[in-house]
C-alpha cells in the first residue's frame, strides 16, 4: 500500500485545515465585532457559572460543617450573616450567568446568520467562476451535495467551537487556575492526566480521519449518482432499466455501507478509550482527595469544590472528545468543496478588461489553432471573417468543429494559437461576462430555469418591460401557446423546462434572443430546428428570421436541416476543421461539392432531389 510520507500528509491537512478557515473568516469578516462580543459575553456566564458560585459554595458547606448546637450564640449569629451574603453572591451571579448568555446568544445569532449567508454567496459564485470545463466533469448533484457539506461543516465548527471548545477552555482553564490555589495537587494531576488523554485522542482521530475522507468521497460521488439517475429517471424507463440501474446503486451504495462500518468501528474504539480515561480521572481525584482530607490539609467543603471541578472537566472533555469527532467529519467533509475552490478557473477575465465596447458584431476568427486536452485537433491555422450584419450558416458532417467554434467565440474554452476578434479586439481582453452579454445564444437544447415564462423571456434583460417581453414572444411564434397556459406568462415552466414541448423551449429560447437584440449585436442559432418535427420547424424558422430581422444584427446559424439555409448571406462548409466551401445556397448547389452532398442527402430522405 502506497501512502504519502507522515510529515507530508500532517503538512497537506494543515494546510487545507487554513485554507478553510481562511474561506470562512472572509465571509465572518464583516460581523467580526459581535464575533468577539460572543465569546466576551459568554466567557462572564461561564466563569459565573462554573468557577465562581462553585467556591462560594464550597465556603457556604465549610460553614455549615459544624453544627449550630454547637456554637456560641454570637458566632452562630456571624456565620449565619456570611452565609446569607455568600447565597447573595450566588443569587447575583447567577442572574449574571442567565444575562450574560443571553446577550451572547444574541450576538452569536446575528454573527451565524450573516456569516451563513455571506459563505453561501461566496460559494455560489465560485462555482460560477468555474468554466464549461468544471461543470462538464463534474456532477451537479455532487457539486449540490459538497455546497451543502460545505456550509453543515461551518455550523458544526460554529456550535462545537463555541459551546463546546470555548466552554471546555474557559472551565479547563479556570477550574486549574481556581485548584492551583486550593488544591495544587489536584491540579497537577488533572494537567498530567489531560496531556495523556490527548495524545491518546489525537493518535485515534488522525487514524479515523483516513476513514471520514473516503466517506466524505463517496458520500458525495452517491449524491450525484442519485442526482443522474433522478434526472434521467424516464430514460431509465424507456429502456425497461429499472433493475439494472437499482442493481448498479446497490453495488455502488455497499461500498460506502462497508466504509460507514469502518468508520463507526474507529469511533467505538475512540469513545471506549476517551471513557475509559475519564474513569480514571474521577476515581483518581476522589482518592487523592479523600487522602488529604485523611490528612487533615483540606476540608469537606474543599473537597466537594476538588470533586464539582474534576466533574466538570470530566464532562467537559467528554464534550471536547465528541467535537473533535464532529468537527474531523465535517472537516472532511468541508475539504470536498475546498477541493473545488483549489482548482483554478481554466479561463480567467483579464486584469484590465478593454473599455472599447462591442457594437457592430464583427467576427474575426484569425489564424487560430485549438485542441481538446488528449484529443485530436479541431482546428489548425483557421480563419473565418463575417462581416457586420451578415447572415452566416455553418453546416458540415458531425466532428467537423461547428459547435467548437461557437464555443470559443463565447470564450468558453481558449484558442492555443491565433485569436478571435470582435469589432478588431480580442476577446480575451473582454471580462466574459461582458463578452456573453453581447452573443445571444439559441442551442439545440435549450435549459430553462423553474421560474416564470416572464422572467426567462427576460432572462438576457431583466429591466425589460411587459410590452416587450410580449412583442418578443409574439415575434417568436410563442405568444399562443403562451396564452393557453394556466397563468399566462406567469406559468411555472418546471425544472429545466420540463413542462414544455421541445418546439415549445425553443420559441422560447429564442424570444430571450429577440429582446437581447439591442444589447447583443451577434445572434447564434446552435443546430435550433435539428429534433423538431416538420411543422415545429417551420414556426421555429419564421421565429428565427424574426430574431435575424434586424439588418445590423450579425447572425450565425449552425443547421443540420440545410432547408433552413436558403435565406442566409452566406453559407459556409467545414470538413475536419478546415472551410472547404463558401457560397450562397444556390451558388453551393450548382457547384456540386460537399454542401449538394448533404442537401441531396437530406432531399432523398423526404423523397426529392434537387437538379443542378
Amino acid at each position: 500500500m502506497r501512502s504519502l510520507p507522515l510529515a507530508k500528509s500532517q503538512s497537506s491537512v494543515f494546510k487545507s485545515f487554513k485554507e478553510m478557515l481562511v474561506y470562512w473568516a472572509a465571509a465572518a469578516r464583516p460581523y467580526r465585532w459581535y464575533f468577539i462580543g460572543i465569546y466576551f459575553f459568554y466567557a462572564i456566564g461561564i466563569v459565573s457559572e462554573h468557577i465562581l458560585i462553585p467556591i462560594y459554595y464550597q465556603k457556604i458547606i465549610d460553614g455549615m460543617v459544624v453544627a449550630s448546637t454547637e456554637m456560641a450564640a454570637g458566632v452562630l449569629e456571624s456565620k449565619y450573616a456570611e452565609l446569607i451574603r455568600f447565597s447573595i453572591y450566588v443569587g447575583i451571579l447567577s442572574m449574571t450567568r442567565i444575562g450574560m448568555y443571553r446577550i451572547g446568544d444574541w450576538f452569536f445569532d446575528y454573527f451565524r446568520l450573516g456569516a451563513v449567508r455571506n459563505l453561501e454567496n461566496g460559494m455560489f459564485g465560485d462555482y460560477l467562476k468555474h468554466g464549461r470545463k468544471f461543470f462538464v466533469n463534474n456532477f451537479s448533484g455532487a457539486l449540490l451535495n459538497d455546497h451543502r457539506q460545505m456550509r453543515g461543516a461551518f455550523d458544526v465548527f460554529m456550535d462545537h467551537g463555541t459551546f463546546t471548545f470555548f466552554w471546555w477552555l474557559i472551565v479547563f482553564s479556570g477550574s486549574l487556575i481556581a485548584l492551583a490555589f486550593i488544591f495544587p495537587v489536584g491540579a497537577i494531576a488533572i494537567l498530567i492526566w489531560f496531556l495523556l488523554y490527548l495524545v491518546i485522542v489525537v493518535l485515534v482521530s488522525k487514524k479515523k480521519y483516513v476513514h471520514e475522507q473516503k466517506l466524505a468521497k463517496l458520500n458525495s460521488s452517491m449524491t450525484g449518482l442519485l442526482a443522474d439517475n433522478l434526472g434521467n429517471a424516464m430514460t431509465i424507463k424507456t429502456f425497461g432499466a429499472e433493475a439494472r440501474e437499482q442493481a448498479y446503486f446497490r453495488h455502488r451504495n455497499e461500498e460506502r455501507h462497508r466504509a460507514r462500518h469502518r468508520n463507526k468501528y474507529w469511533s467505538r474504539w475512540r469513545n471506549g478509550l476517551q471513557g475509559g480515561m475519564l474513569v480514571i480521572l474521577d476515581v483518581s481525584i476522589l482518592l487523592l482527595g479523600a487522602y488529604y482530607w485523611m490528612i487533615g490539609k483540606i476540608s469537606p467543603g474543599v473537597i466537594v469544590l476538588i470533586l464539582y471541578y474534576a466533574r466538570n472537566i470530566s464532562s467537559e472533555v467528554w464534550n471536547f472528545s465528541r467535537m473533535i469527532n464532529a468537527m474531523t467529519q465535517a472537516y472532511a467533509d468541508a475539504n470536498k468543496f475546498m477541493e473545488h475552490v483549489r482548482v483554478k478557473p481554466d479561463i480567467t477575465d483579464p486584469a484590465q478588461p478593454e473599455k472599447r465596447g462591442i457594437r457592430k458584431g464583427q467576427v474575426h476568427f484569425k489564424n487560430i489553432s485549438f485542441a481538446y486536452p488528449q484529443g485530436a485537433k479541431v482546428f489548425k491555422n483557421f480563419n473565418l471573417y463575417i462581416e457586420p450584419g451578415e447572415k452566416v450558416g455553418i453546416v458540415g458532417p458531425s466532428g467537423s468543429g461547428k459547435t467548437t467554434l461557437i464555443t470559443l467565440l463565447q470564450r468558453h474554452m481558449d484558442v492555443q494559437k491565433g485569436g478571435i476578434l470582435i469589432d478588431n479586439t480580442d476577446i480575451r481582453t473582454h471580462t466574459q461576462a461582458y463578452l456573453r452579454s453581447k452573443i445571444s445564444l439559441v442551442p439545440q437544447a435549450p435549459s430553462l430555469f423553474h421560474r416564470s415564462l416572464k422572467d426567462n423571456i427576460a432572462y438576457g434583460k431583466p429591466d425589460a418591460s411587459m410590452d416587450e417581453i410580449i412583442s418578443a414572444a409574439r415575434r417568436a411564434q410563442a405568444h399562443e401557446f403562451i396564452m393557453e397556459t394556466p397563468k399566462g406568462y406567469d406559468t411555472m415552466v418546471g425544472e429545466r423546462g420540463i413542462k414544455l414541448s421541445g418546439g415549445q423551449r425553443q420559441r422560447i429560447a429564442i424570444a430571450r434572443a429577440i429582446l437581447e437584440a439591442a444589447s447583443a449585436p451577434i445572434v447564434i442559432f446552435d443546430e435550433a430546428t435539428s429534433s423538431l418535427d416538420n411543422r415545429a420547424e417551420k414556426e421555429i424558422q419564421t421565429a428565427i428570421d424574426a430574431a435575424l430581422a434586424a439588418s445590423t444584427r450579425t447572425g450565425v446559424i449552425i443547421a443540420h436541416r440545410l432547408s433552413t439555409l436558403r435565406n442566409v448571406d452566406r453559407i459556409i462548409v467545414l470538413d475536419q476543421g478546415e472551410v472547404v466551401e463558401s457560397g450562397t445556397h444556390s451558388q453551393l448547389l450548382v457547384a456540386g461539392g460537399l454542401y449538394a452532398e448533404l442537401y441531396n442527402s437530406q432531399m432523398l430522405e423526404v423523397g426529392g432531389r434537387v437538379k443542378r
